[in-house]
Protein backbone atom coordinates (compact mmCIF):
# COMPACT_ATOMS: atom_id res chain seq x y z
CA UNK A 1 0.00 0.00 0.00
CA UNK A 2 2.69 2.40 0.86
CA UNK A 3 4.13 1.96 -2.61
CA UNK A 4 1.36 3.25 -4.19
CA UNK A 5 0.95 6.07 -2.52
CA UNK A 6 4.78 6.35 -3.27
CA UNK A 7 3.65 6.47 -6.81
CA UNK A 8 0.43 8.47 -7.10
CA UNK A 9 2.92 10.99 -5.07
CA UNK A 10 5.12 11.17 -7.49
CA UNK A 11 2.69 11.26 -10.38
CA UNK A 12 1.58 14.73 -8.54
CA UNK A 13 4.82 16.07 -7.99
CA UNK A 14 6.26 15.34 -12.04
CA UNK A 15 2.23 16.50 -12.81
CA UNK A 16 2.56 19.95 -11.05
CA UNK A 17 6.35 20.29 -12.51
CA UNK A 18 4.95 19.02 -15.98
CA UNK A 19 2.57 22.38 -16.13
CA UNK A 20 4.40 24.57 -14.67
CA UNK A 21 2.99 25.70 -11.31
CA UNK A 22 3.24 29.27 -11.47
CA UNK A 23 0.70 28.82 -14.24
CA UNK A 24 -1.85 27.06 -12.08
CA UNK A 25 -4.72 28.41 -10.62
CA UNK A 26 -4.34 28.30 -6.89
CA UNK A 27 -0.94 27.55 -7.32
CA UNK A 28 0.47 28.40 -3.93
CA UNK A 29 -2.03 25.50 -2.49
CA UNK A 30 -0.59 22.87 -4.84
CA UNK A 31 3.21 23.90 -4.09
CA UNK A 32 2.25 23.65 -0.20
CA UNK A 33 1.06 20.33 -0.66
CA UNK A 34 4.30 19.56 -2.78
CA UNK A 35 6.85 20.62 -0.35
CA UNK A 36 4.90 18.80 2.47
CA UNK A 37 4.80 15.38 0.54
CA UNK A 38 8.19 15.39 -0.71
CA UNK A 39 9.50 15.06 2.98
CA UNK A 40 6.54 12.96 4.22
CA UNK A 41 6.69 9.83 5.90
CA UNK A 42 4.55 7.64 4.27
CA UNK A 43 2.88 4.37 7.11
CA UNK A 44 0.66 2.20 8.03
CA UNK A 45 -1.16 4.76 10.06
CA UNK A 46 -1.83 7.37 6.89
CA UNK A 47 -1.33 5.23 3.78
CA UNK A 48 -4.98 4.57 3.39
CA UNK A 49 -6.40 8.17 3.97
CA UNK A 50 -3.26 9.47 2.15
CA UNK A 51 -4.11 7.56 -1.20
CA UNK A 52 -7.78 9.01 -1.24
CA UNK A 53 -6.02 12.48 -0.90
CA UNK A 54 -3.31 11.54 -3.83
CA UNK A 55 -6.14 10.08 -5.78
CA UNK A 56 -8.50 13.24 -5.08
CA UNK A 57 -5.46 16.04 -5.64
CA UNK A 58 -4.17 14.32 -9.15
CA UNK A 59 -7.89 14.74 -10.26
CA UNK A 60 -7.92 18.33 -9.45
CA UNK A 61 -4.64 19.04 -10.57
CA UNK A 62 -6.19 17.90 -14.24
CA UNK A 63 -9.23 19.71 -13.66
CA UNK A 64 -6.81 22.92 -13.51
CA UNK A 65 -5.68 22.19 -16.32
CA UNK A 66 -9.19 22.83 -17.93
CA UNK A 67 -9.83 25.92 -15.88
CA UNK A 68 -6.60 27.50 -17.89
CA UNK A 69 -7.91 26.26 -21.14
CA UNK A 70 -10.85 27.64 -20.66
CA UNK A 71 -9.64 30.91 -19.92
CA UNK A 72 -7.52 30.90 -23.04
CA UNK A 73 -10.24 29.79 -25.13
CA UNK A 74 -12.31 33.14 -23.83
CA UNK A 75 -11.97 36.59 -22.37
CA UNK A 76 -15.65 37.10 -21.41
CA UNK A 77 -16.61 36.49 -18.07
CA UNK A 78 -19.00 33.75 -17.28
CA UNK A 79 -20.99 33.09 -14.28
CA UNK A 80 -20.90 29.42 -14.60
CA UNK A 81 -17.18 29.40 -14.72
CA UNK A 82 -16.97 31.44 -11.53
CA UNK A 83 -19.06 28.76 -9.91
CA UNK A 84 -17.05 26.35 -11.18
CA UNK A 85 -13.40 27.57 -9.92
CA UNK A 86 -14.92 28.37 -6.82
CA UNK A 87 -15.58 25.06 -6.41
CA UNK A 88 -12.47 23.62 -7.50
CA UNK A 89 -10.82 26.04 -5.11
CA UNK A 90 -12.99 24.79 -2.17
CA UNK A 91 -12.01 21.31 -2.85
CA UNK A 92 -8.25 22.36 -3.48
CA UNK A 93 -8.69 23.54 -0.13
CA UNK A 94 -9.99 20.73 1.63
CA UNK A 95 -7.72 18.34 -0.02
CA UNK A 96 -5.20 20.64 1.39
CA UNK A 97 -6.12 20.20 4.98
CA UNK A 98 -6.21 16.84 4.95
CA UNK A 99 -3.14 16.26 3.28
CA UNK A 100 -1.36 18.50 6.16
CA UNK A 101 -3.33 16.25 8.55
CA UNK A 102 -2.14 12.97 7.35
CA UNK A 103 1.79 13.70 6.73
CA UNK A 104 2.32 16.16 9.84
CA UNK A 105 3.01 15.23 13.30
CA UNK A 106 -0.05 17.52 14.66
CA UNK A 107 -3.42 15.58 14.44
CA UNK A 108 -5.10 18.48 13.56
CA UNK A 109 -2.84 19.45 10.93
CA UNK A 110 -1.54 23.12 10.22
CA UNK A 111 -4.32 25.02 12.05
CA UNK A 112 -3.05 28.14 12.47
CA UNK A 113 -1.99 28.10 8.54
CA UNK A 114 -5.31 27.03 7.55
CA UNK A 115 -7.50 28.78 9.70
CA UNK A 116 -7.75 32.04 7.12
CA UNK A 117 -8.73 28.98 4.68
CA UNK A 118 -11.37 27.69 6.79
CA UNK A 119 -14.58 29.41 5.68
CA UNK A 120 -13.84 27.85 1.61
CA UNK A 121 -13.52 24.64 2.25
CA UNK A 122 -15.95 22.21 0.21
CA UNK A 123 -16.07 19.05 -1.00
CA UNK A 124 -12.72 17.20 -1.29
CA UNK A 125 -13.56 14.58 -3.91
CA UNK A 126 -16.41 14.81 -6.41
CA UNK A 127 -18.28 11.78 -8.57
CA UNK A 128 -20.83 11.87 -10.98
CA UNK A 129 -23.31 9.29 -12.73
CA UNK A 130 -21.08 7.92 -15.26
CA UNK A 131 -19.79 4.70 -14.37
CA UNK A 132 -16.19 4.26 -15.59
CA UNK A 133 -16.35 0.99 -17.51
CA UNK A 134 -12.69 -0.21 -16.63
CA UNK A 135 -14.03 -0.46 -13.26
CA UNK A 136 -17.50 -2.24 -14.17
CA UNK A 137 -16.75 -6.26 -13.90
CA UNK A 138 -17.95 -8.72 -11.12
CA UNK A 139 -20.71 -6.84 -9.51
CA UNK A 140 -23.95 -8.90 -11.44
CA UNK A 141 -25.07 -10.36 -8.41
CA UNK A 142 -24.92 -7.35 -5.92
CA UNK A 143 -26.39 -5.30 -8.44
CA UNK A 144 -29.35 -7.78 -8.68
CA UNK A 145 -29.70 -7.80 -5.03
CA UNK A 146 -29.74 -4.01 -5.01
CA UNK A 147 -32.29 -3.61 -7.62
CA UNK A 148 -34.45 -5.54 -5.51
CA UNK A 149 -34.38 -4.06 -2.64
CA UNK A 150 -34.55 -0.04 -4.44
CA UNK A 151 -37.13 -1.24 -6.72
CA UNK A 152 -39.28 -3.69 -4.69
CA UNK A 153 -42.14 -1.02 -3.50
CA UNK A 154 -42.92 1.55 -6.18
CA UNK A 155 -46.05 2.88 -5.05
CA UNK A 156 -47.04 6.10 -4.14
CA UNK A 157 -47.08 7.97 -0.79
CA UNK A 158 -43.73 6.73 0.16
CA UNK A 159 -39.51 6.79 -0.96
CA UNK A 160 -38.05 3.48 -0.54
CA UNK A 161 -34.08 3.56 0.46
CA UNK A 162 -31.02 1.92 0.03
CA UNK A 163 -28.11 2.41 1.65
CA UNK A 164 -24.95 0.84 0.20
CA UNK A 165 -21.71 1.03 2.79
CA UNK A 166 -18.54 -0.89 2.64
CA UNK A 167 -14.97 0.10 3.11
CA UNK A 168 -13.04 2.80 0.83
CA UNK A 169 -12.27 1.59 -3.00
CA UNK A 170 -14.93 -1.22 -2.63
CA UNK A 171 -17.42 -0.13 -5.72
CA UNK A 172 -19.94 1.64 -3.47
CA UNK A 173 -19.93 4.41 -6.23
CA UNK A 174 -19.51 1.99 -8.88
CA UNK A 175 -22.79 0.07 -7.75
CA UNK A 176 -24.65 3.19 -7.31
CA UNK A 177 -24.28 4.59 -11.29
CA UNK A 178 -25.21 0.82 -12.06
CA UNK A 179 -28.52 1.09 -10.50
CA UNK A 180 -28.78 5.10 -11.44
CA UNK A 181 -28.43 4.27 -15.06
CA UNK A 182 -30.29 0.92 -14.79
CA UNK A 183 -33.32 0.13 -17.73
CA UNK A 184 -35.39 -0.16 -14.51
CA UNK A 185 -34.41 3.76 -12.99
CA UNK A 186 -34.72 4.94 -16.96
CA UNK A 187 -38.14 3.32 -17.16
CA UNK A 188 -40.08 4.31 -13.85
CA UNK A 189 -37.93 7.61 -12.75
CA UNK A 190 -38.36 11.21 -13.60
CA UNK A 191 -35.95 13.02 -13.36
CA UNK A 192 -33.06 11.20 -12.03
CA UNK A 193 -30.98 13.45 -9.97
CA UNK A 194 -27.34 12.79 -8.79
CA UNK A 195 -25.71 14.60 -5.58
CA UNK A 196 -22.23 14.07 -4.37
CA UNK A 197 -22.25 15.00 -0.55
CA UNK A 198 -18.46 14.45 0.42
CA UNK A 199 -16.89 14.79 3.55
CA UNK A 200 -15.78 18.89 4.27
CA UNK A 201 -12.29 19.30 5.65
CA UNK A 202 -14.32 21.63 8.12
CA UNK A 203 -16.00 19.80 10.65
CA UNK A 204 -18.58 23.29 11.02
CA UNK A 205 -18.90 23.43 7.39
CA UNK A 206 -22.45 23.59 6.60
CA UNK A 207 -23.14 22.15 2.76
CA UNK A 208 -26.78 22.06 3.19
CA UNK A 209 -27.04 24.98 1.10
CA UNK A 210 -24.69 23.78 -1.66
CA UNK A 211 -26.43 20.34 -1.64
CA UNK A 212 -29.93 22.07 -2.21
CA UNK A 213 -28.84 24.15 -4.80
CA UNK A 214 -26.91 20.88 -6.35
CA UNK A 215 -30.59 19.56 -6.83
CA UNK A 216 -31.98 22.38 -8.28
CA UNK A 217 -29.50 22.48 -10.87
CA UNK A 218 -29.87 18.63 -11.69
CA UNK A 219 -33.91 19.28 -11.90
CA UNK A 220 -33.31 22.07 -15.13
CA UNK A 221 -32.30 25.20 -12.93
CA UNK A 222 -29.99 27.83 -14.83
CA UNK A 223 -27.54 28.80 -11.96
CA UNK A 224 -27.83 32.41 -12.04
CA UNK A 225 -31.12 31.85 -10.89
CA UNK A 226 -30.49 29.25 -8.25
CA UNK A 227 -28.11 31.48 -6.58
CA UNK A 228 -30.14 34.23 -6.89
CA UNK A 229 -32.41 32.32 -4.19
CA UNK A 230 -31.81 33.35 -0.30
CA UNK A 231 -30.44 29.90 1.15
CA UNK A 232 -28.92 31.72 4.06
CA UNK A 233 -29.45 31.94 7.42
CA UNK A 234 -30.52 28.57 9.31
CA UNK A 235 -33.54 27.60 7.80
CA UNK A 236 -32.80 27.32 4.07
CA UNK A 237 -36.28 27.07 3.86
CA UNK A 238 -36.21 29.66 0.37
CA UNK A 239 -34.08 26.53 -0.92
CA UNK A 240 -36.02 23.62 0.48
CA UNK A 241 -39.22 25.14 -1.18
CA UNK A 242 -37.63 25.59 -4.27
CA UNK A 243 -37.02 21.92 -4.60
CA UNK A 244 -39.85 20.47 -3.28
CA UNK A 245 -42.23 22.21 -5.80
CA UNK A 246 -39.78 21.16 -8.73
CA UNK A 247 -40.21 18.04 -7.59
CA UNK A 248 -43.74 18.02 -6.35
CA UNK A 249 -45.93 15.19 -8.46
CA UNK A 250 -43.14 13.19 -9.93
CA UNK A 251 -41.80 9.85 -9.31
CA UNK A 252 -38.36 10.37 -9.05
CA UNK A 253 -34.86 8.72 -8.10
CA UNK A 254 -31.99 10.68 -5.66
CA UNK A 255 -28.57 9.33 -5.11
CA UNK A 256 -26.60 11.03 -1.79
CA UNK A 257 -22.96 9.42 -2.89
CA UNK A 258 -19.75 9.69 -0.47
CA UNK A 259 -21.97 10.79 2.75
CA UNK A 260 -19.04 10.83 5.33
CA UNK A 261 -20.87 13.27 8.26
CA UNK A 262 -24.61 14.32 8.55
CA UNK A 263 -26.90 15.88 11.46
CA UNK A 264 -30.55 15.64 11.91
CA UNK A 265 -31.01 17.88 8.90
CA UNK A 266 -30.39 14.77 6.69
CA UNK A 267 -31.98 11.67 8.87
CA UNK A 268 -34.78 10.22 7.49
CA UNK A 269 -35.24 11.08 4.08
CA UNK A 270 -37.80 8.80 2.99
CA UNK A 271 -39.58 9.13 5.95
CA UNK A 272 -43.54 10.24 6.09
CA UNK A 273 -42.78 14.12 6.01
CA UNK A 274 -44.54 15.15 3.40
CA UNK A 275 -45.00 18.60 4.37
CA UNK A 276 -44.46 21.59 2.27
CA UNK A 277 -41.58 23.84 3.02
CA UNK A 278 -42.58 27.39 4.33
CA UNK A 279 -46.50 26.40 5.25
CA UNK A 280 -47.35 26.39 9.18
CA UNK A 281 -45.02 23.52 9.33
CA UNK A 282 -41.20 24.67 10.00
CA UNK A 283 -38.71 23.13 8.05
CA UNK A 284 -36.18 21.50 9.83
CA UNK A 285 -35.18 19.06 7.46
CA UNK A 286 -33.88 17.73 4.27
CA UNK A 287 -36.78 14.96 4.14
CA UNK A 288 -40.03 18.29 4.10
CA UNK A 289 -37.69 19.07 0.29
CA UNK A 290 -38.63 15.74 -0.87
CA UNK A 291 -42.29 14.91 -2.45
CA UNK A 292 -43.71 11.32 -1.34
CA UNK A 293 -46.93 11.55 -3.32
CA UNK A 294 -45.68 9.90 -6.40
CA UNK A 295 -43.10 7.63 -4.70
CA UNK A 296 -39.24 7.29 -5.51
CA UNK A 297 -36.13 5.96 -4.41
CA UNK A 298 -33.39 7.19 -2.45
CA UNK A 299 -29.78 5.36 -2.62
CA UNK A 300 -27.08 6.49 0.22
CA UNK A 301 -23.24 5.37 -0.41
CA UNK A 302 -21.31 5.81 2.72
CA UNK A 303 -18.38 4.33 4.33
CA UNK A 304 -19.92 4.95 7.72
CA UNK A 305 -22.92 2.34 7.82
CA UNK A 306 -24.15 4.80 10.80
CA UNK A 307 -24.63 7.18 8.53
CA UNK A 308 -26.20 5.44 5.96
CA UNK A 309 -28.70 3.68 8.27
CA UNK A 310 -29.46 7.72 9.82
CA UNK A 311 -30.82 8.67 6.44
CA UNK A 312 -32.43 5.12 5.43
CA UNK A 313 -32.83 2.87 8.27
CA UNK A 314 -31.14 -0.04 9.57
CA UNK A 315 -33.24 -2.45 7.27
CA UNK A 316 -32.34 -0.56 4.27
CA UNK A 317 -28.36 -0.96 4.52
CA UNK A 318 -26.96 -2.72 2.31
CA UNK A 319 -22.95 -4.26 2.66
CA UNK A 320 -20.36 -4.35 -0.56
CA UNK A 321 -18.50 -7.27 -0.32
CA UNK A 322 -14.55 -7.23 -2.07
CA UNK A 323 -15.20 -9.05 -5.45
CA UNK A 324 -15.31 -12.87 -5.05
CA UNK A 325 -14.27 -13.71 -8.63
CA UNK A 326 -10.83 -13.33 -8.68
CA UNK A 327 -10.94 -12.76 -12.98
CA UNK A 328 -13.06 -10.27 -12.25
CA UNK A 329 -10.50 -8.02 -10.96
CA UNK A 330 -8.27 -9.14 -13.22
CA UNK A 331 -10.16 -7.81 -16.00
CA UNK A 332 -10.30 -4.69 -14.45
CA UNK A 333 -6.42 -4.56 -13.93
CA UNK A 334 -6.25 -5.38 -17.29
CA UNK A 335 -8.99 -2.63 -18.80
CA UNK A 336 -7.21 0.09 -16.71
CA UNK A 337 -3.90 -0.99 -18.66
CA UNK A 338 -5.23 -0.91 -21.48
CA UNK A 339 -6.52 2.39 -21.19
CA UNK A 340 -3.34 3.47 -20.14
CA UNK A 341 -1.59 2.52 -22.97
CA UNK A 342 -1.85 5.71 -25.12
CA UNK A 343 -0.35 7.65 -23.16
CA UNK A 344 3.14 5.12 -23.14
CA UNK A 345 6.15 6.33 -25.65
CA UNK A 346 5.25 4.43 -28.78
CA UNK A 347 7.92 2.01 -28.60
CA UNK A 348 6.76 1.05 -25.40
CA UNK A 349 3.20 0.49 -26.37
CA UNK A 350 4.12 -3.39 -27.05
CA UNK A 351 3.16 -4.50 -23.41
CA UNK A 352 5.04 -7.76 -22.84
CA UNK A 353 1.59 -9.64 -21.99
CA UNK A 354 3.57 -12.74 -20.97
CA UNK A 355 5.69 -11.26 -18.30
CA UNK A 356 2.22 -9.29 -17.25
CA UNK A 357 0.66 -13.01 -17.06
CA UNK A 358 3.09 -14.69 -15.06
CA UNK A 359 2.52 -12.28 -12.19
CA UNK A 360 -1.58 -12.59 -12.30
CA UNK A 361 -1.61 -14.26 -9.13
CA UNK A 362 0.97 -11.66 -7.28
CA UNK A 363 -1.39 -8.74 -8.81
CA UNK A 364 -4.35 -10.29 -7.61
CA UNK A 365 -3.07 -11.02 -4.41
CA UNK A 366 -2.37 -7.28 -4.05
CA UNK A 367 -5.56 -6.42 -5.17
CA UNK A 368 -7.67 -8.19 -2.66
CA UNK A 369 -10.76 -7.88 -5.01
CA UNK A 370 -10.63 -4.10 -4.38
CA UNK A 371 -11.40 -2.75 -7.74
CA UNK A 372 -9.76 0.84 -7.27
CA UNK A 373 -6.56 -1.56 -6.08
CA UNK A 374 -6.86 -2.49 -9.39
CA UNK A 375 -7.24 -0.26 -11.19
CA UNK A 376 -4.12 2.12 -8.83
CA UNK A 377 -2.05 -1.63 -9.62
CA UNK A 378 -2.64 -0.91 -13.66
CA UNK A 379 -1.62 2.74 -13.14
CA UNK A 380 1.77 1.77 -11.76
CA UNK A 381 2.70 -1.50 -14.08
CA UNK A 382 1.70 1.39 -17.05
CA UNK A 383 3.84 4.01 -15.71
CA UNK A 384 6.76 1.36 -15.10
CA UNK A 385 6.68 0.45 -18.70
CA UNK A 386 6.98 3.76 -19.93
CA UNK A 387 10.17 3.81 -18.53
CA UNK A 388 13.31 2.41 -21.06
CA UNK A 389 14.06 -0.69 -18.47
CA UNK A 390 13.10 -3.90 -19.57
CA UNK A 391 9.59 -5.12 -18.64
CA UNK A 392 10.94 -8.49 -17.03
CA UNK A 393 9.11 -10.32 -14.22
CA UNK A 394 12.08 -9.63 -11.90
CA UNK A 395 12.07 -6.09 -12.57
CA UNK A 396 8.27 -5.23 -12.12
CA UNK A 397 7.92 -7.63 -9.12
CA UNK A 398 5.48 -6.56 -6.57
CA UNK A 399 7.67 -8.48 -3.94
CA UNK A 400 10.96 -6.36 -5.17
CA UNK A 401 9.52 -2.79 -4.26
CA UNK A 402 6.56 -1.53 -6.32
CA UNK A 403 3.75 -2.58 -3.90
CA UNK A 404 4.00 -4.24 -0.47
Amino acid sequence: MAVVVQFLVRKFIDGLAEEGASELPFSTYFCDMRAELEKATISSSNADELRECMYELNNLLSQCRMLIDQTNTSSCFSLSKAWNSNKVKKRVVAVKRRVLQCVQHDPNGDAAALQEDSSTTGFSRWTTSWPEQSMIHGFDQQLSELEQKAFRNCSPGRLTGVGIVGMGGIGKTALAQLVFNSQQARGRYFPRIWVCLSRTACAAKDVRKEVLQSILMALGLEEEIVLSIDGGGTSLGDLESAVHEKLKGKRYLIVFDDVWKIDGWYADVVGPHNALPGSDQQSNCLALSLPKERGGVVVVTSRLEQAAEMMVGKSSVYRVQPLVDRESSWAIFMDALSKARPALPKERRAIDLTTINNMKEEILETCSGLPSMAKAMADIFADRLSSPASTSSQELSLSGGIVK
